[in-house]
């Protein structure tokens, strides 16, 4: 399956990209896709990463859709 990523925050500058489109396995759910992005970006390996997909946020379990917004954690007051 072919998806669009779209990259906010730190992710941009340090992906260097805001965003692509990559081929994913057919069925994929989150937790696949923030793998896949560890091993193709080294620098999200570690991070907290939070997705979001047709403007909600998901959780590691849900299925991946087309477009995909991936964020760093946000704070603030």
């Amino acid at each position: 399956m072919r998806v669009r990523i779209r990259y906010f925050g730190r992710f941009a500058v340090e992906i260097g990209k805001f965003s692509e489109e990559i081929e994913i396995p057919d069925n994929s759910r989150v937790r696949d896709l923030i793998r896949i992005l560890s091993e193709r970006y080294p620098s999200l390996k570690d991070e907290v990463i939070e997705v979001s997909m047709n403007g909600n946020y998901v959780d590691d379990d849900s299925p991946i859709n087309r477009e995909i917004s991936i964020f760093p954690p946000i704070s603030g007051g």
